[in-house]
């Protein structure tokens, strides 16, 4: 009686395990497909150049798009290799008052969060730049510093931890 249990309970549970491969290999087999190439913030501020300066000064980005607005940049992109950054004026995105984003653009900051290598290389880049919170610890084990740029965005420098 005994060994008939044993080998029901062996034959339930190798059809669990061949319908749970079953199961997976359908579901991981699927085609896969990219519906985002690329995802960059724009932020925007009251003046794109200080911003600038803060991103090709600081950590070596590089202008890739600049685009005039009266006597000043009103809109620029910042790459440096795969992250790319955007900035825009206030008075650019509200220069159509049937955008629908146009009375959306200034209701607060934006935060960005910034995987890095190596967190004291990037303290040691922020200096004079108005450090929000020093190096610290996350509850995630990850060691952050937390900077205001000159647009008024807030940018969390991570370094994750060891996986």
């Amino acid at each position: 009686m005994r060994r008939k249990s044993n080998m029901a309970a062996g034959l339930v549970i190798s059809v669990l395990l061949l319908t749970w491969t079953v199961i997976n290999a359908a579901r991981t087999g699927k085609r896969s497909v990219v519906m985002v190439n690329k995802s960059t913030p724009v932020l925007h501020v009251k003046s794109v150049e200080p911003s600038l300066k803060f991103w090709t000064e600081r950590f070596g980005f590089h202008k890739t798009i600049e685009v005039p607005e009266g006597g000043h940049i009103g809109f620029v992109a910042l790459e440096n290799d795969a992250v790319e950054v955007m900035y825009q004026t206030y008075s650019g995105m509200q220069a159509d008052p049937s955008n629908p984003l146009a009375r959306a653009v200034d209701q607060g900051p934006s935060f960005l969060f910034m995987e890095v290598p190596d967190i004291n290389a990037i303290a040691a880049a922020l200096k004079g730049a108005e450090v929000v919170q020093p190096i610290h610890e996350s509850s995630y084990g990850a060691k952050e510093i937390v900077v205001k740029e000159p647009g008024g965005h807030f940018v969390i420098f991570s370094q994750l931890p060891p996986r």
